[in-house]
């Protein structure tokens, strides 16, 4: 098995990550292609249904207008055991206010965002109790024996809850960086060098380093 060309001439052009092979679990999915508009249709006001070859209708649930003009969409299982359904069209840019404002960007921990304007934004998280549960199962899960059944519910379990963190994270960032860019004309944003600021936390049995736990606590909240 090699990769695809076109991902190796991605890669070496700087537009792709580095390629690595399929796993189990994680790249789990399909792409149809050459779809119809009359592969999708909406049934009510949150739900509807596409038109998967050798499957036939599958309905999904309907967050957003899906175009008339799509040409194909993706079918993927995510680690916490959803599926989702993407389909393939170019979004509408956000259009600017026209008033020439500039902001600036600032980016750290304590304060996920801080604007040239005096504004904190800070970004939501799981609830406590939900935090503590995930580290509970994270520790179950250390001690679970290798591909035992009990192992596999432990892992869905913190999946599933890992993917509730990321969607609030995400569904936050989206509202936030499309109120800004509705309020600014031009936004400058600090570039952070991620690799860089958390590449001192690497240490071992025999060169265990300084401040090797606080600093990957710290790592932790950066990523």
């Amino acid at each position: 098995m090699s990769y695809p060309a076109a991902t190796v001439a991605a890669f070496f052009a700087g537009r792709h990550r580095r390629p690595s092979w399929r796993k189990a679990g994680r790249d789990e999915g399909f792409r149809i292609v050459h779809a119809r508009p009359g592969h999708v249709r909406r049934l009510s006001r949150n739900t509807g249904e596409v038109w998967v070859p050798k499957v036939g209708w599958v309905r999904f649930r309907w967050s957003r207008q899906v175009p008339q003009d799509i040409k194909s969409f993706r079918v993927r299982l995510d680690r916490a055991g959803r599926w989702h359904v993407a389909f393939a069209v170019v979004p509408e840019s956000v259009k600017g206010p026209g008033t020439g404002e500039i902001v600036g960007i600032d980016r750290g921990v304590a304060v996920s965002a801080a604007l040239s304007t005096g504004e904190l934004l800070h970004c939501p998280s799981l609830a406590a109790p939900q935090r503590g549960r995930l580290r509970r199962l994270e520790r179950k899960l250390a001690r679970g024996m290798r591909g035992s059944e009990r192992r596999k519910r432990v892992r869905l379990a913190a999946a599933r809850l890992k993917a509730r963190s990321a969607d609030i994270r995400k569904d936050w960032c989206e509202k936030t960086s499309t109120d800004i860019a509705e309020r600014f004309d031009v936004i400058r944003v600090e570039d952070l060098k991620i690799r860089i600021m958390t590449r001192s936390a690497r240490g071992s049995i025999e060169q265990p380093g300084r401040n090797v736990r606080a600093k990957a606590d710290l790592n932790r909240e950066i990523m």
